[in-house]
């Protein structure tokens, strides 16, 4: 699947939801209930939820990097 950074920001902005793998763990990001939401599958503790895009996508870390900065290592499993 060929899917740009910029496709999965208009995604995001217009509510959809995306399940990635990054280093063979899973990962919700999405908007839901108004609210935009991120967490690693099976770690409540990872949960974090914004109310804008943007908020979150700096708060969301992976190895010490946002989620552009890994985009090429992500393997996007589905967006609906």
């Amino acid at each position: 699947m060929n899917y740009s950074y910029e496709e999965f920001l208009e995604d995001l902005d217009t509510g959809r939801e995306i399940h990635f793998i990054y280093r063979n763990e899973n990962y919700y990001i999405g908007a839901g209930t108004g609210k935009f939401m991120f967490w690693r599958f099976y770690d409540s503790a990872s949960e974090i939820i914004e109310e804008d895009s943007k908020d979150l996508l700096r708060k969301v870390i992976l190895d010490g990097k946002q989620i552009k900065e890994v985009w090429n290592l992500l393997e996007i499993d589905s967006v609906f």
